[in-house]
């Protein structure tokens, strides 16, 4: 009777191990690796996003030509990585490129810049395209200038699409443009433009709560010197959903030289922003990380971080229980990957990890997190040219 008992429970609990899903590997150690390197140039992954049916990657590639840049969209399996799709847009036989990419139910939405208009007249693309094939549902595009104008950063919320960057209408320099889109056409809901200097102000990221937008990015208010040295400092803008007009500016100027945001991401207890801050000194730029308060946009807390002595970037942020933050540094005297995870209450560190698959530029672009782990993505030298590169971590 005691050994049948035995037998039950001992079956009893391997089945309930069976059920239990296990981490494999700590905390921030590698999952999964796939690259993409469909040209024999530099093919850049910039942003990703992630849902409960894949992880959406963007970017460009050089397939067409060294000089005829295409927009490339990858979504990948959340378990192996493995391709699901792929489609490129080719808008022009110039430089076009995907900057940045959001999910909801309804779609996926990149947005970036092409050439249509003509070599050196780029233009703001927006794409919203099918979650299961990658098929175009809609397409936009916004050209405020004959010059350089370029979308950087997208979120979306159930109201809409938010697109920044910038433009160069008022000042050849360039400022800030802002625009929110209809999910179902694309059409403009509004459209608004900051431009704090006279010299080139530009934004990068943007993220969404049900209180406001949130866009990042610099301004050079404090100006350039006669050799182009700039004194750019960080920006950070609230904007109301509804019209896109202004709740509150926060700067941020660690240094006499080159400060410069670049993500942003947002949760209930704040609103996160990372970069670089170049402190230490010219040349010798750091990891910078600040949390600020959702109403008033005052710090909550700031870190720094700078593993060399040359140049050190953090490029993009998101938050799920802890915020992770991807870049690149210049410690073993080449670039490589940087993924640091911090606690959203006081931003200590929790780990620290590098990937260096080459002896050249390597560098990490995007993050986007889920249940089951982080997605980095970016650009490794590996093949002696830039390629695609995509790591799932645990998170």
């Amino acid at each position: 009777m005691r050994k049948t008992i035995l037998t039950g429970f001992i079956i009893g609990i391997l089945s309930l191990i069976a059920i239990v899903p296990v981490a494999i590997g700590a905390s921030g150690d590698l999952i999964w690796t796939q690259a993409s390197n469909p040209s024999s140039y530099d093919d850049y992954a910039s942003a990703v996003a992630v849902d409960s049916t894949g992880v959406y990657v963007v970017g460009d590639d050089s397939y067409p030509g060294s000089t005829n840049t295409r927009w490339r969209m990858e979504k990948r399996n959340l378990t192996t990585g493995s391709v699901i799709w792929t489609q490129t847009s080719n808008p022009s036989s110039y430089v076009d490129s995907a900057s940045a990419v959001a999910v909801d139910g309804t779609g996926v939405y990149i947005v970036g810049y092409d050439s249509y208009p003509g070599s050196g007249n780029a233009r703001w693309r927006i794409e919203k395209r099918s979650l299961t094939d990658g098929s175009v549902i809609w397409v936009k595009a916004s050209n405020p200038s004959s010059y350089w104008d370029v979308a950087t950063g997208v979120a979306v919320d159930s109201t809409g699409v938010y697109i920044v960057g910038s433009d160069k209408y008022a000042d050849p320099s360039g400022r800030w443009r802002m625009e929110k889109r209809s999910l179902t056409d694309g059409s403009v809901i509004w459209t608004q433009a900051s431009n704090p200097s006279i010299y080139r102000d530009e934004a990068y990221g943007v993220a969404v709560d049900g209180s406001g937008v949130y866009i990042v990015g610099y301004d050079n208010y404090f100006g350039c010197n006669f050799f182009g040295f700039c004194n750019s400092r960080w920006r950070m803008e609230k904007r109301s959903l509804t019209t896109g007009s202004k709740i509150w500016t926060n700067t941020s100027n660690a240094s006499g030289y080159e400060d410069n945001a670049f993500g942003v991401a947002v949760d209930d207890t704040g609103v996160y922003t990372v970069g670089l801050d170049s402190y230490p000194g010219y040349g010798d730029a750091r990891w910078r990380m600040e949390k600020r308060n959702l109403t008033t946009g005052n710090s909550i807390w700031t870190k720094t971080s700078n593993a060399s002595t040359s140049w050190d970037e953090t490029t993009a942020i998101t938050v799920g229980g802890a915020v992770y933050s991807v870049g690149s540094d210049s410690y073993p005297g080449d670039d490589r990957w940087r993924m640091e995870k911090r606690s959203i209450l006081s931003g200590t560190s929790l780990w620290t990890k590098t990937s260096n698959p080459s002896s050249s530029y390597d560098e990490a672009y995007g993050v986007a997190v889920d249940g089951s782990g982080v997605y980095i993505v970016g650009v490794d030298d590996y093949p002696g040219n830039g390629r695609w590169r995509i790591e799932k971590r645990v998170p």
